[in-house]
């Protein structure tokens, strides 16, 4: 293996670095999926050993949170912790998961070191990604269950490197630990499985410990089926083979280009170090393939009854950005297997299927594609471009590192754009949710709401009531509120309930993380097959709007929702 000596300073600049761009958003609100890890650690909180004992209206319906939430609760019990030291506001637990994403960025840092030289700058294009960004910036376990994945490479390959025998035992602790945040950690068992053999040219006794988080995880297993009486981990991977998994030619075909703009558009910033990573002739190829492909789409879309990617209503804009993240998604999976190619060692070998694995598993075995699934690459993605860059430059040698430095400008601004986008989007769930309480917090009816995510949690935070579709007795002169952008959501008949108004906030309006009407699907393109294709879109984004409907039927409306409410 490659080592460069260790450098505090790089150290403290890759961590400070990591944290000056997340700071920005300290205070924002919580959002998407944040909600279900927030209520798993209230119950945490109240009773520490039926941590998934309760039950939620997440899709219309109120079910068990345990066949909700699809991941193990590893991450509520951190928020539990922390909120019982220090409360529930937003700006304690945002600084509290600053921890593992700096974490993240600094074991990016130490594991660079063992493929590349210029370290540091492999940390830095992980961290001026959207995907690190954004992720970095919710209460999710997904940054949580990254970190943990890194250092337990860190913790297997230094102990390979130092022949360290407790290295080996304290990276299968941390896998098993990201494994118990989101089952996807365990993956990081086959990638050491076969980087050892492949790098000791046989078998070694110390992948014995590679056992641990496989009996960690029997373990977890067997105390779900004893709590719940179900598997959880059986019944998450039933959940994401049943909606993930490819069953004709056209879907396969279909998810490979719609993961290949996420994993693109999630990582940006691969495509300003293009010039750099290429020959001009793979360049000019690339530029002549984007041509193509654009070309044969839209004949697809336009003359077939079954098109591919459905992008024969979406605008010139949209098109250009789903290529050019097809290309860039195209150039990482290039850059795992030249990097292989060339080099043909457990080194390469190893990012490789770090790279692919990942790639496939959002693309093919996921329930859904998004950003969240393409995360776990990045630190590898990272790597690549620098181990390219040292093919082409030499980088162990004498040089100017700010000509490395400043594709990370642009890459920046356009992580920094999206993530004060997802900001914008989860800040105005929370004001509105704050606005509908201050004008109905003495109204003598019930208020109703539909959708879920954020909004779901401040609404009830103020009292408002999920509406249960099955279940839910609404009467004459309640109130629900509909939010336009969300999910779980149903079209009210219009001869039992009147429109009152319309309440609409602003949202940074020249990109957006979930947005129909420009494609984008960072969280989720579930249930709409080929129609959203980009993790985050530059455009006109729609206003966030919420419809507010009275039940029955009345004339003026307003007025007898004033009059109840004590304002006339």
């Amino acid at each position: 293996m490659k080592t460069e000596s260790f450098s505090t300073k790089s150290l403290l600049v890759v961590a400070g670095f990591t944290a000056l761009f997340l700071l920005p958003f300290i205070n924002k609100a919580f959002h998407i999926d944040d909600s279900l890890f927030l209520w798993c650690a209230e119950q945490i909180q109240a009773h520490p050993f039926d941590f998934y004992g309760f039950t939620a209206n997440w899709n219309g319906v109120e079910r068990p949170m345990y066949l909700i939430n699809q991941n193990p609760p590893l991450v509520s019990y951190y928020i539990a912790l922390v909120t019982s030291l220090f409360g529930w506001s937003e700006i304690v637990l945002h600084f509290a998961f600053l921890i593992p994403a700096v974490c993240l960025s600094v074991g990016i840092y130490l594991l660079a070191f063992l493929f590349c030289p210029m370290a540091p700058l492999a940390a830095m294009i992980a961290v001026t990604t959207p995907a690190f960004m954004v992720s970095s910036t919710n209460v999710m376990c997904d940054i949580l269950m990254v970190s943990f994945y890194v250092w337990a490479a860190v913790f297997w390959l230094y102990g390979m490197e130092k022949d360290r025998t407790l290295y080996f035992f304290i990276a299968s602790l941390l896998i098993s630990l990201s494994a118990l945040t989101k089952y996807f950690g365990i993956s990081m068992v086959p990638l050491l499985l076969v980087f050892t053999v492949m790098k000791k040219r046989g078998l070694d006794l110390r992948l014995l410990f590679l056992l641990i988080p496989l009996f960690v995880m029997l373990g977890y297993q067997w105390l779900t089926l004893i709590l719940y009486d179900t598997s959880l981990i059986s019944n998450a991977a039933s959940y994401a083979l049943d909606r993930g998994i490819a069953d004709s030619p056209n879907k396969i075909i279909t998810k490979t280009m719609i993961g290949l703009s996420v994993c693109g558009g999630c990582l940006t910033v691969v495509l300003f170090y293009s010039h750099m990573l290429w020959s001009r002739f793979f360049l000019i190829g690339g530029a002549l393939l984007l041509t193509f492909l654009t070309a044969v789409f839209l004949v697809i879309d336009n003359f077939s009854g079954n098109p591919l990617i459905n992008i024969s209503t979406a605008s010139e804009v949209v098109i250009v950005q789903l290529f050019l993240f097809v290309l860039i998604g195209f150039q990482i999976i290039s850059l795992a297997a030249v990097d292989v190619y060339k080099n043909k060692d457990s080194e390469s070998l190893f990012l490789f299927l770090w790279v692919l694995g990942t790639f496939l598993f959002s693309s093919h075995v996921n329930w859904t594609i998004n950003a969240r699934t393409i995360l776990p690459m990045i630190p590898a993605v990272g790597i690549l471009v620098v181990r390219r860059l040292n093919v082409r430059y030499d980088l162990s040698g004498p040089g100017n590192i700010r000509h490395f430095l400043w594709p990370l400008i642009p890459a920046a601004l356009i992580a920094m754009a999206v993530s004060w986008s997802d900001t914008s989007f989860a800040n105005c769930q929370r004001s509105v949710a704050q606005q509908i309480h201050v004008g109905l917090k003495d109204y003598p009816h019930n208020v109703w709401f539909q959708g879920h995510w954020g909004f779901q949690y401040y609404m009830q935070r103020h009292e408002a009531k999920a509406l249960d579709f099955k279940n839910s007795l609404i009467g004459i002169g309640d109130i629900i509120i509909i939010p336009r952008t969300n999910t779980g959501q149903k079209r009210l008949p219009p001869d039992k309930f009147t429109f009152v108004k319309k309440l609409e906030c602003d949202l940074l309006k020249l990109v957006g993380t979930m947005s129909k009407k420009n494609r984008a699907c960072f969280y989720s393109n579930t249930n709409t097959g080929s129609k959203l294709f980009l993790p985050f879109a530059f455009g006109n984004i729609e206003l966030e709007e919420y419809y507010v409907f009275i039940v029955g039927k009345f004339k003026d409306p307003e007025k007898f929702i004033k009059r109840l409410n004590g304002e006339i």
